[in-house]
C-alpha cells in the first residue's frame, strides 16, 4: 500500500510528539534530596550557574551532609558577613574546568566563585559572556576576583529580586590556566 506525501506527513506529525517524549532526557533530580546523598558536583554547578541558591554550610544539617560527602567547609567570618570556603577531595569537573575550591562571600548580595583551572578565553566564549563594566568589577567580585566578563542570568524564584550575573575574571592566581567564575546575586 502506498501513501501520498500528505498522509505520510500527517502520520509523522502525529507521531512526532510521542517520539520526542520517548527521546527526551529524564528531568534532572534536585541536587539536594532530603536525607539522601548529595550530588556535590550538581549542587555546586547549580549555584555557580545561578540556578539555585548556594549550599549554606552555616546550617548545621547542610554542613553535616557536606562533610559526609567529603567536602571540607570553613566559615572564615563566623557571625559576620558571609565568607565561606568549600574544598573538595578531588576537584569538581564543571563546564570543562577543574574546581578544587569554591568561595561564597556576601554582604549586599552574594558571590559564589569557583577557583578554577582551565582556559578562560574558551570558557568566556562558551558561556557567551561579554566584557563587564569596569566601574563595577571590584564591587561585583567582592575582592575574590576582578570581574572581566559577565552575562545576565534569569531570576531565581524566591531567591533574587534583581537578575543575577554569571561573572568571570582573574583572582590573585599567577598561573596562566587559573581563573575564577561563578554567580553574583544582588540584594534589591
Amino acid at each position: 500500500m502506498t501513501h501520498t506525501p500528505s498522509i505520510r506527513f500527517r502520520l509523522l506529525a502525529g507521531l512526532l510528539p510521542v517520539l520526542l517524549a520517548a527521546c527526551a532526557s529524564p528531568a534532572s533530580p534536585d541536587p539536594v534530596t532530603p536525607g539522601g546523598p548529595l550530588d556535590v558536583t550538581k549542587l555546586f554547578a547549580y549555584a555557580l550557574h545561578c540556578r539555585s541558591n548556594f549550599p549554606d554550610g552555616r546550617d548545621p544539617a547542610m554542613a553535616e551532609r557536606l562533610r559526609a560527602s567529603g567536602v571540607e567547609f570553613t566559615d572564615r567570618a563566623p557571625g559576620e558577613v558571609i565568607d565561606l570556603l568549600y574544598r573538595f577531595p578531588q576537584p569538581l569537573k564543571i563546564d570543562d574546568t577543574e574546581i578544587p575550591a569554591i568561595v561564597v562571600r556576601g554582604d549586599s548580595g552574594v558571590v559564589v566563585i569557583a577557583q578554577a583551572r582551565g582556559d578562560m578565553d574558551d570558557f568566556v566564549r562558551r558561556m557567551q559572556a561579554v566584557p563587564h563594566a569596569p566601574d563595577q568589577a571590584a564591587a561585583d567580585g567582592f575582592g575574590e576576583l576582578d570581574v572581566l566578563y559577565s552575562r545576565a542570568m534569569p531570576l531565581r524564584p524566591g531567591v533574587d529580586e534583581t537578575a543575577p550575573r554569571l561573572v568571570i575574571g582573574r583572582g590573585i592566581e599567577a598561573a596562566a590556566y587559573a581563573f575564577r567564575w561563578g554567580c553574583r546575586s544582588y540584594d534589591g
